[in-house]
């Protein structure tokens, strides 16, 4: 299989499930989902950052991206939760920590 029909399928399945949620809406679900998927973005983001802490051979540094981790964390509590809050401090501490790091 080529790559560019790996891209293309993939690009087919992403906007396919993008399409039917936008065709059939729904109410936001409540309950423990609704809760679930109100914390799961910053979530998603703490985990994507922390996952460039650790070296490829194994052990933590002193990076960039733990500035971003404490960023996004700050972000978190500040702005109560919001996506843009901690996308925007966690970029904004990378990019200074990477000023200053190198």
């Amino acid at each position: 299989m080529s790559d560019l029909a790996v891209i293309l399928g993939v690009a087919v399945i992403t906007f396919a499930t993008r399409v039917s949620f936008l065709i059939s809406p729904r109410q936001a679900p409540g309950g423990r989902v609704g809760k679930f998927l109100d914390v799961f973005p910053v979530a998603l983001f703490v985990a994507i950052a922390v996952n460039g802490l650790v070296a490829p051979v194994g052990s933590a540094g002193l990076t960039a991206n733990l500035f971003a981790v404490a960023g996004a964390l700050i972000g978190a509590v500040v702005f109560r939760r919001s996506v843009w809050g901690v996308f925007l401090l966690g970029a904004v501490f990378f990019y200074i920590a990477r000023a200053i790091i190198g």
